[in-house]
C-alpha cells in the first residue's frame, strides 16, 4: 500500500474516530443528563407524596377534634337521628371521611360513610389497636392499620358535656385507602401512586384502557429502573415510602410512578440531532482529509522515491523540494545522509580490503570453522602449514580431514557454545615424514550473519623450542667457560704444590721417611685435581634433557666443588644435610644449573656488600607440605649480602631484570625458575635490604 493511500485512510480513520469519541461522550453525556432529570423528578414527586400523605393524617386528626367539639354533635349523642341529621349537615367537610360514633363503652352505635366502602366494622372493630389498650380515654389519639387485608387512617376523639365534664361517648374518623384516597395524593402531586398491602397489592392510579386498575411486575422499588406497566405502555420511574402502624411497625408500602415517556422522547429527539449534525461534520471532516492528504503526501512520495534509489545503491541522487517545513529539513538529512553513505562505503571497502590483505600475508595460519567444524576460510600460511590447499579442505570437516588435531574437538565445540577462548601453548603434531612440529593454537568465536563461526589460528613454534633447548646449552657452554677460566687458576695453584713437594720429594728415599706425610699431601692435592677435572667435564656433557632420581646434598656438592675456594675466595660456606639420602626426580644438569646460578647470585652479592667475612648458608631437610599433600624437599641457600628491596622481589625472577647493571644478563634467576617449576616445585625469597637474602627451593621428593 502506498504512503499516499495509508496517510488518506489514516486521516479519515482519525476523523471516524475522532468523531465516534466525540460521540459517544455526547450521548453518554446527554443519557445522563436525561437520567438525572428523571431521577431528580422521582425524587421530588416521592417527597410531594410522602409530604401529603402525612398532612392527610394530620388533617384526620384536626377535623376528629373539630367535630368532636362541635354543640350539635355533642347535644345529639342520646339522640342518634338527631345525630345523623348533623353528621349530614357536614357532609362537604369530611369528603371520603368515614365517621363512626362510639357511646362510652367504645362500640360503634352509628355509622355515616362518605368513602365509597368502610373498612372498619364492629367486627375487627379490635384490630383499631388504640381501643384495645389501656388509655386515658380524654387523649386523642391517631395513626395506620392494617384491617384484614386493607389499609386505613383513624383518628379518635372523645366527645365530652363541658358543663358537666361527663364523657358521652367517642367520635373515629376512618380514610380507607382506597382509590378515592390515591386520586386525591395523584392530583396534589401530579404521579400516579399504588398502595400495596404487606404482600399484596390494594389500589393504584395506574389503569389500563378498561379502567382497570394495574400494577407492575414487581412491588420492589428501584428509581434506577423503568417498569411499562402493560404490553407498549408508558415507561416509568418506582420509588416507595413505607406505611408505618400505630406501633411503628411496617404495614406495606406507597408506590410514586412518574411518567418518563416525555423525557425519552426528548433525550431521542436530542441524540438524532446530535447524530444529524455529526454525520455532516463527519462529511466535510472526511472532504478535508482527502484535500491535505493529497497536498501532504507530495513530497513524501518524492522522499520515498528518492529514500528507495539510495537504498539501491545511488548514492548521487539529491532530492530538492520546495518544502520549507519538517519534510524539506528531512529531504536535506537525507542528502546529508546520501553523501555521508557514499563516503563510508568507500570506507568499508577500503577497510575490507585492508583486512582481506592483514589475514591474507599473516604469518599466522588462520581457519575458520562452521558450527559443525567445517572449513569456511583460510589463509595461505594455513595452506601452507596444514598442506592442504583451500579447495580440499573448504566445507569439510576440519578434523576428519585432519585427524592429528581430533585432540582439540572438544574444546572446539565447547568454544562456540561458551564463546569463551582456548589456547595450546605447546600443541605437537608429527609430519608424514615422521617430524614432530610444536604449534601454539588459539580458539575464539566470531559472530557472523545467520550462524556462528569459529577461528583456529595456529602458529608453529617448533624453531623456537629448538632455540630454547639451544640457547640452554649455549648457558651452559658460558657457564662452562668461566668455569674452566676458574678451573685453569685452580689447577694451576694446585700444580705449583704438587711440583714443590715433588721436588722435595726427590730428596726422600722411602715411605719411612719422615717427610712420608708430605708425599701423602701431594697425593690428596692430586686426587683433588682429578675429582675437580672429571666434574667439570661431567657438567658440560650435552646429554638430552631428561629426569632422573637426583640426589640433593650430592648435587649441592658437586656445584660447591666446581666452584672451589678460588670462587668462594674470604667466603664461609656452610652445609647442614639433615638427611643425606633425600632425592628428587629432575633433570641433573638443570638442578646443576639452578644451584650454580643461586649460588654465583649469593657470592655476587655478598662481593657486592664488599663484607669482610662473607657467610653461606646451604640447608637440606623434608618437609611437609599440607596444601600438596606430600612431602617435599626444602633447600634453603642464605647469604649475607647486599639483600633485596621489598619493592623489587616481585620483579627479580622477570627475564632481563638485574640489578648488576652491565655485569649482569638477567636471566640468571629466571631459569632457575623455569628449571624449578619444570619438576612442579617453587621457590620463595626472604630478604632485608642490606642485611641478607634466603632464597629457598621447594622440590616434591621422590617417591613421597
Amino acid at each position: 500500500m502506498k504512503i499516499k493511500t495509508k496517510l488518506l485512510l489514516s486521516l479519515i480513520f482519525i476523523a471516524i474516530l475522532s468523531m465516534a469519541i466525540s460521540l459517544n461522550f455526547s450521548i453518554i453525556s446527554i443519557s445522563n443528563r436525561y437520567k438525572k432529570m428523571a431521577r431528580e423528578e422521582i425524587t421530588a414527586a416521592k417527597k410531594m407524596a410522602e409530604s401529603i400523605f402525612l398532612e392527610n393524617l394530620g388533617d384526620l386528626v384536626r377535623k376528629a377534634l373539630f367535630l368532636s367539639e362541635l354543640k350539635e354533635i355533642i347535644e345529639s349523642t342520646d339522640n342518634l337521628d338527631d345525630l345523623a341529621m348533623a353528621l349530614e349537615f357536614k357532609n362537604f367537610f369530611f369528603s371520603n371521611i368515614n365517621i363512626k360514633i362510639l357511646d362510652p363503652t367504645e362500640k360503634i352505635v352509628l355509622s355515616h360513610d362518605n368513602s365509597s366502602k368502610s373498612f372498619i366494622t364492629e367486627s375487627n372493630l379490635d384490630q383499631i389497636t388504640f381501643l384495645n389498650k389501656k388509655r386515658d380515654p380524654l387523649i386523642r389519639e391517631a395513626g395506620i392499620f392494617l384491617v384484614g387485608s386493607n389499609l386505613c387512617m383513624a383518628a379518635i376523639s372523645p366527645i365530652i358535656n363541658p358543663d358537666t365534664f361527663v364523657i358521652k361517648g367517642f367520635l373515629l374518623l376512618e380514610i380507607p385507602f382506597n382509590l378515592e384516597f390515591t386520586g386525591q395524593i395523584k392530583e396534589k402531586s401530579k404521579t400516579d401512586i399504588l398502595v400495596y398491602g404487606l404482600d399484596h397489592p390494594i389500589t393504584s392510579t395506574v389503569t389500563d384502557s378498561n379502567g382497570e386498575m394495574v400494577f407492575p411486575p414487581t412491588a420492589t422499588a428501584n428509581p434506577n429502573e423503568m417498569v411499562r406497566f402493560q404490553q407498549g405502555g408508558d415507561r416509568y420511574l418506582i420509588d416507595a415510602f413505607a406505611v408505618e402502624d400505630y406501633r411503628k411497625q411496617k404495614v406495606g408500602e406507597i408506590f410514586v410512578a412518574v411518567n418518563i415517556e416525555n423525557i425519552l422522547e426528548a433525550k431521542q429527539v436530542s441524540i438524532a440531532s446530535l447524530l444529524t449534525s455529526s454525520l455532516l461534520i463527519g462529511f466535510f471532516v472526511i472532504l478535508t482529509s482527502i484535500f491535505l492528504g493529497r497536498r501532504l503526501t507530495s513530497p513524501i512520495v518524492k522522499l520515498a522515491h528518492g529514500v528507495e534509489a539510495i537504498a539501491g545503491g545511488n548514492y548521487d541522487i539529491h532530492m530538492t523540494l520546495e518544502s520549507k517545513d519538517e519534510i524539506g529539513e528531512l529531504a536535506a538529512v537525507l542528502n546529508k545522509m546520501s553523501d555521508s553513505l557514499k563516503i563510508q562505503r568507500n570506507e568499508i571497502r577500503e577497510l575490507q580490503q585492508f583486512f582481506e590483505k592483514i589475514i591474507e600475508h599473516s604469518p599466522s595460519a588462520i581457519i575458520i570453522g562452521n558450527e559443525n567444524a567445517e572449513v569456511i576460510a583460510m589463509n595461505p600460511a594455513a595452506e601452507k602449514l596444514l598442506e592442504h590447499p583451500l579447495a580440499t579442505l573448504k566445507e569439510k570437516q576440519f578434523f576428519n580431514m585432519l585427524p592429528a588435531f581430533k585432540p582439540i574437538k572438544e574444546d572446539y565445540f565447547k568454544v562456540l557454545l561458551s564463546g569463551k577462548p582456548c589456547f595450546y601453548n605447546s600443541f605437537s603434531v608429527l609430519q608424514a615424514d615422521g617430524s614432530e612440529k610444536v604449534l601454539h593454537l588459539t580458539l575464539y568465536k566470531i559472530p557472523l550473519p545467520g550462524a556462528p563461526a569459529e577461528v583456529l589460528q595456529i602458529e608453529d613454534i617448533s624453531e623456537k623450542f629448538e632455540l630454547e633447548e639451544k640457547l640452554l646449552h649455549a648457558k651452559k657452554l658460558g657457564t662452562l667457560g668461566e668455569l674452566l677460566s676458574r678451573f685453569t687458576h685452580e689447577f694451576n695453584n694446585l700444580m705449583t704444590s704438587l711440583l714443590g713437594h715433588i721436588s722435595m720429594l726427590k730428596k726422600e728415599v722411602d715411605a719411612s721417611h719422615p717427610n712420608f706425610k708430605r708425599t701423602q699431601r701431594i697425593e690428596d692435592v692430586a686426587v683433588r685435581a682429578f675429582n675437580l677435572g672429571k666434574d667439570i667435564l661431567d657438567f658440560s656433557k650435552k646429554e638430552k634433557l631428561k629426569k632422573e632420581i637426583v640426589n640433593v646434598a650430592e648435587a649441592v656438592e658437586t656445584v660447591l666443588n666446581l666452584l672451589g675456594k678460588t670462587v668462594f675466595k674470604r667466603i664461609d660456606v656452610e652445609t647442614v644435610f639433615v638427611d643425606s639420602t633425600l632425592t628428587v626426580l629432575i633433570n641433573k644438569e638443570k638442578l646443576l644449573l639452578a644451584l650454580f646460578n643461586v649460588l654465583i647470585n649469593a657470592k655476587d652479592a655478598i662481593w657486592a656488600a664488599q663484607r669482610e667475612k662473607g657467610r653461606i648458608s646451604i640447608t637440606v631437610d623434608r618437609i611437609f607440605i599440607s596444601k600438596e599433600g606430600k612431602n617435599h624437599i626444602r633447600t634453603q641457600i642464605s647469604d649475607n649480602g647486599t639483600g633485596i628491596e621489598a619493592k623489587i622481589i616481585s620483579k627479580i625472577f622477570e627475564p632481563y631484570f638485574t640489578t648488576k647493571g652491565e655485569k649482569g644478563t638477567g636471566l640468571g634467576l629466571t631459569t632457575v625458575k623455569e628449571i624449578i617449576e619444570e619438576s612442579a616445585g617453587w621457590i620463595e625469597i626472604d630478604a632485608e635490604k642490606s642485611v641478607r637474602t634466603t632464597l629457598t627451593i621447594f622440590l616434591p621428593e621422590y617417591g613421597a
